[in-house]
């Protein structure tokens, strides 16, 4: 990881080297022309991945670490970016996506970030690693004529339990895919069954059973159709039902295995390519933020991001409780000409905290307006969901404790515009997941209504002079 974190600084500097684009800024009395400093939010588009592998700068980037390490594995690594569109572990987006970025915003200055959104081919799931390293045995006529002493090409019931009479020495916890001819009843209808077996204990080879993997040989019948057969064959499916379907490479001459999970009304392949959103930020060339996950100052920023709002059980009387406002940032409230009830939320995109350490929530706050007692505690909240959708209310929400400072909790002042850090709300408990942030505004009957203000939302890891 060191490696590459230096990879990227190096990168970084080629880039600001291309071309002296600041000088421009200037004008011949020599002052500085108004900076643009500004916060994007950008999903790339299928072709931009194309136009990201075939950047000269990340071509030569590529080339340059093959050359070091004698391999082309690097610049066939980018040259898959734009054929499959997506990034790999060898040619990553903190690696090519700064020229892109670079080409795209010359006019930014230092200061600006970018949230770049994107997809990344991770792979299957590593335990499917075993079920990748399946061989297969077909019964052969030597094999039917030692059970029968004749031309009898087929199994039955009455002696299926042979087939391990035929399967190879291997080693333990190695599986086999039996492929053999089978009839119900002897001189019944024929038709090929495949099995899948297990070597197990390094002693005998068992038919295939496990609770915690339902692996399946997907018959030969249905391939291409792996999604209906599932359909069919388990009708009573749960949601987050997996199944494991195998099918045979003639070439390979190993069995392929794909994962399905059922999301409560069809069944879809785990292709391994997953959507991630990563910080960039532009100060002597553009670099990525690897220790930030989520950054949206809200307040100058001209616009909200992908932050969503929702409102729910409004009084009459009031038909929002969140808005934004370019100035002071989120502003929630629900008093219009007098105190009302409701509830809003605003929702912040997914946060995807891959390879986290000690991430944790902070941001600056206001409250005016507000209750002097512990009602205004419940009536500002801050919570995370792994499980929201487009419906706040319909999500599952673990509520995150206010932080103590100055011998009270992190809530504000009640009546003052006065802006309070949150301090650090630690997130280690999502580490590896993709969460979402919900702020919470929310009033009764009779309750007095304060003015909530929220900006400068950062989710990150700790700087050095906090660890």
């Amino acid at each position: 990881m060191k490696a590459k974190y230096i990879l990227v600084a190096a990168l970084a500097f080629g880039l600001t080297a291309c071309e002296n684009y600041f000088d421009e800024k200037y004008m011949d009395n020599g002052d500085p022309q108004i900076k643009v400093v500004e916060t994007i939010d950008y999903t790339l588009s299928s072709d931009d991945y194309k136009t990201i592998a075939e950047n000269k700068v990340n071509k030569k980037y590529a080339a340059d670490q093959d050359s070091i390490k004698e391999t082309d594995i690097y610049s066939a690594a980018l040259a898959t970016v734009g054929e499959k569109r997506c990034f790999n572990e060898l040619a990553s987006a903190d690696m090519y996506v700064p020229s892109f970025i670079y080409n795209m915003y010359p006019q930014f200055d230092a200061g600006s970030t970018c949230n770049i959104t994107y997809l990344i081919d991770e792979g299957q799931p590593a335990y499917l690693d075993l079920f990748n390293q399946t061989i297969q045995y077909e019964l052969k006529a030597k094999d039917y004529k030692s059970i029968y002493g004749d031309e009898t090409n087929y199994l039955t019931p009455a002696n299926e339990s042979k087939v391990t009479l035929f399967l190879p020495m291997v080693e333990d916890d190695y599986l086999c895919g039996a492929k053999y001819n089978f009839a119900e009843v002897a001189g019944g209808p024929v038709s090929v069954k495949e099995v899948l077996y297990l070597y197990k204990d390094g002693v005998v080879w068992e038919v295939y059973s496990s609770a915690e993997v339902n692996a399946q040989i997907l018959p030969a019948s249905a391939n291409g159709q792996a999604t209906n057969w599932l359909t069919n064959t388990y009708p009573y499916a749960v949601t987050d039902q997996v199944v494991v379907l195998m099918t045979y490479n003639k070439t390979t001459k190993l069995y392929e295995a794909t994962e399905y999970t059922f999301n409560g009304e069809t069944w879809n392949a785990t292709t391994g390519i997953v959507e991630e959103t990563m910080s960039f930020m532009l100060g002597e060339g553009w670099a990525a933020n690897l220790s930030t996950y989520y950054k949206q100052a809200v307040a100058g920023e001209g616009n909200l991001g992908k932050i969503q709002l929702f409102h729910y059980d409004l009084e009459d009387g009031i038909s929002y409780i969140w808005r934004f406002d370019n100035l002071y940032g989120m502003r929630g409230s629900a008093y219009v000409g007098g105190p009302h009830y409701g509830e809003g939320w605003f929702v912040t995109p997914k946060i995807k905290l891959k390879n986290a350490t000690s991430p944790a929530l902070s941001f600056d706050h206001a409250l005016n307006y507000g209750p002097t007692d512990e009602t205004r505690e419940q009536q500002i909240t801050v919570w995370v969901s792994t499980d929201f959708v487009d419906d706040a209310q319909a999500a599952t929400w673990t509520q995150l404790p206010w932080n103590e400072w100055n011998g009270k909790t992190g809530v504000p002042d009640a009546n003052s515009w006065t802006y309070y850090n949150s301090g650090r709300m630690d997130l280690s408990a999502w580490n590896n997941q993709t969460i979402y942030i919900g702020f919470r505004y929310k009033t009764e009957a009779g309750q007095t209504c304060p003015t909530w203000e929220v900006k400068n939302i950062l989710v990150s890891e700790p700087e050095e002079s906090e660890k």
